[in-house]
């Protein structure tokens, strides 16, 4: 990876630290719900499902302000709401506080998200679709060390050993926030500009159709992190441990590829053909997660090592189709709430991939394979006449 220079490589210093902060979150939050305050795995789904859910409109909503504001102080506030927020769970000791506390993280989450994406298509200007590449690497690799860095706590077992975890992770929200402070006011773009195209009751019905597109391929995503280890101890002759290193392979390849993937797309037309491209290696994973269930440990476990690279070629490609038509697709007076309705699709479809890949992949087994490559084709033909319908009608809007 080639560091970005002048704000950009202040984002990414940013975005590094806030990384490494969700890994420590990730690798011990749900140890701290279960062994410290006592819900069960059920309990702790429900309520980041409810959570979710309420946490779906914060996106556009923030995204909105951010575009009147300006995205730089928008994101300040949004990252101390996420600090304060995450350390309000460290002292949960029930359901519904664990629900409301987990509500207002990812409200700020869905926020904070959607305006560091306007912030990203601003400083990035040209090569917005390229920073935001390095970005996903910088994320990928600082989740990477935080989770390490989690192991000593998570051998303590202790719920002061998890908290410390919890703050951690709630301070790097608010050392970013110091960080992204050097990054110059970004004024929105003036009400003349705004003017020039609005669509009709407020709603980009192609745009939309964009989001559900990448909706459906944002499937794949809690593939490696629910279906796999669910699917290779209750179908396959491979061990248990393959997990771990399967995690890592995906990591090393986005955190070494993404970047290079996305030197690759500067255009619509660019987008949507790397989308199709992994719609296919989506596809092709499915079939070797399939083919997997079959044979002795050792083929077992080097079907599936090829499986994830597969996958995760096609994570990486679907992921820079995905950055360049949700910015290139949004007008640039409003690529903050564009952003929030592009974070729906995704949320929406990571809300409910656990319930929908339980019952297609492991209750089914591998025709269920079958039937989610056929669902990440079915996304793949159709993203290029979605997009085509959004540039025809963002085209007729300006001109009008």
């Amino acid at each position: 990876m080639i560091c970005p220079e002048g704000h950009a490589r202040t984002l990414a210093c940013a975005i590094l630290i806030t990384a490494v902060g969700n890994g420590l979150y990730l690798a011990g939050a749900v140890l701290f719900l279960t062994r410290s305050v006592g819900l069960t795995g059920t309990s702790v789904g429900t309520g980041l499902a409810i959570a979710g859910l309420l946490g779906l409109g914060a996106g556009p909503a923030v995204g909105h302000l951010a575009d009147r504001v300006g995205a730089r102080e928008v994101y300040l506030v949004t990252l101390i709401a996420e600090g304060l927020a995450t350390s309000a769970l460290a002292v949960v000791r029930g359901f519904v506080a664990f629900v409301v506390v987990a509500a207002a993280v990812i409200i700020a989450e869905q926020g904070s998200r959607a305006v560091r994406g306007a912030l990203i298509a601003r400083v990035g200007g040209r090569d917005r679709t390229r920073l935001r590449g390095y970005l996903r690497s910088v994320t990928n690799l600082g989740v990477a060390v935080g989770a390490a860095g989690a192991g000593l706590a998570i051998q303590h077992d202790t719920r002061a050993a998890y908290s410390a975890l919890i703050l951690a992770d709630a301070a790097s929200y608010l050392l970013t926030a110091l960080v992204i402070a050097r990054i110059p006011r970004q004024p929105p773009l003036p009400e003349a500009d705004r003017d020039r195209s609005t669509h009709p009751h407020g709603l980009d019905l192609p745009y939309l159709g964009v989001t559900g597109v990448y909706g459906l391929l944002s499937l794949q995503y809690t593939v490696l992190t629910v279906a796999l280890p669910l699917w290779i101890v209750t179908h396959t002759s491979a061990p248990a441990w393959l997990v771990a290193p399967l995690l890592l392979t995906n990591t090393a390849l986005v955190v070494c590829l993404q970047v290079r993937a996305g030197r690759r797309v500067e255009s619509v037309a660019d987008g949507v053909a790397i989308t199709r491209r992994a719609a296919v290696l989506l596809a092709g994973g499915c079939l070797l997660y399939s083919a997997s269930a079959a044979g002795p440990p050792i083929f077992a476990s080097l079907v599936l090592t090829v499986a994830v690279a597969v996958q995760t070629l096609g994570e990486i490609s679907q992921t820079a189709g995905e950055f360049e038509l949700s910015f290139a697709l949004a007008p640039d007076y409003a690529q903050g709430r564009y952003q929030g309705i592009f974070g729906i699709g995704t949320g929406i479809g990571i809300a409910l991939a656990p319930a929908l890949l339980g019952v297609l992949c492991i209750d089914r087994g591998q025709a269920g394979w079958i039937v989610l490559g056929g669902i990440f084709l079915g996304a793949g033909l159709i993203v290029g006449p979605a997009a085509r319908w959004a540039q025809r009608t963002a085209a007729h809007l300006a001109d009008a």
